[in-house]
């Protein structure tokens, strides 16, 4: 099984070696990010042989037990249907070709047969850093899988077994600015998660670097599409900003407008560094 260090490093060779009719830009990293890490999940069902995976799978296929009964595209698979034509336009390709351009880290001959979980969360946490660190404010610097003690001696985090870390820790001058939590998709019993540690870590900075610093930020970064999941972290008011991946994706080829709206899209959170 790859490491830690050299599963980032395959996920950003990927990345940038990913097809982009554009090139390969700040408002088009998001379509890097995905051919490396967005995978199709088979339907085979109502016309559709396979669907990108943006929402939990049993809302894009049926299970033998309701087959019977689902007799037309509920509105995930029209969703889905929607996102993966726009895929193929970004790409300039035929429809049947599209899905053999993503998924490329789990279907390299190294990560064939493996949890996707633990790969996915990995890679995904060393892209964002990657994207922030080539694109973002040059007079910073990134680490991932940071031990919290490290920076904020004596932490705790409600709800953590084991040793709290922050998937991506922003520095300047070796100062801490922001904490950025990246999740591919949240869970709805790991929501609390966020709620949990966002103040922790801030509470902490104050105790720590307070004198004449700014306040630490605290962002998530996501490719979630689940309306309520992403409504419960944008009413968190301890976080500054939920990033989405391709805000476009959700807002417009989705049509989940109104609340997620209200959603930061990467490209717009690139330049935020600048200001940190």
């Amino acid at each position: 099984m790859p490491s830690r260090e050299q599963t980032v490093k395959d996920a950003i060779g990927l990345f940038e070696d990913a097809d982009n009719p554009s090139g390969l830009t700040k408002s088009s990293a998001w379509l890097g990010i995905y051919q490396t890490l967005l995978w199709y999940e088979p339907v085979n069902h109502l016309g559709y042989s396979e669907l990108p995976h943006i929402i939990d799978a049993d809302k894009l296929r049926p299970t033998a037990i309701r087959r019977e009964t689902w007799t037309k595209p509920n509105v995930w698979q029209i969703r889905a249907g929607k996102v993966h034509t726009y895929l193929s336009e970004q790409l300039g390709c035929t429809s049947p070709n599209t899905a053999a351009k993503f998924d490329l880290l789990l279907k390299s001959p190294d990560y064939r047969g493996l949890q996707r979980q633990n790969t996915l969360g990995i890679a995904f946490a060393g892209l964002i850093e990657h994207v922030l660190s080539k694109y973002g404010d040059q007079g910073l610097s990134y680490a991932t899988e940071v031990e919290a003690s490290t920076i904020f001696p004596g932490i705790t985090v409600p709800g953590r077994s084991g040793t709290p870390r922050m998937d991506v820790l922003a520095s300047r001058a070796d100062i801490p600015i922001a904490v950025i939590s990246a999740k591919w998709s949240v869970r709805h019993d790991r929501l609390n998660d966020i709620t949990n540690e966002c103040p922790v870590y801030k509470a902490a900075y104050e105790r720590i670097y307070r004198q004449g610093r700014k306040r630490l930020k605290y962002y998530v970064v996501t490719n979630e599409f689940d309306p309520s999941r992403l409504t419960k972290m944008l009413d968190d008011s301890c976080v500054d900003s939920i990033v989405h991946v391709h805000k476009s994706a959700v807002v417009d080829v989705c049509g989940l407008d109104g609340r997620l709206a209200e959603l930061t899209d990467l490209t717009d959170f690139i330049d935020v560094t600048s200001s940190w």
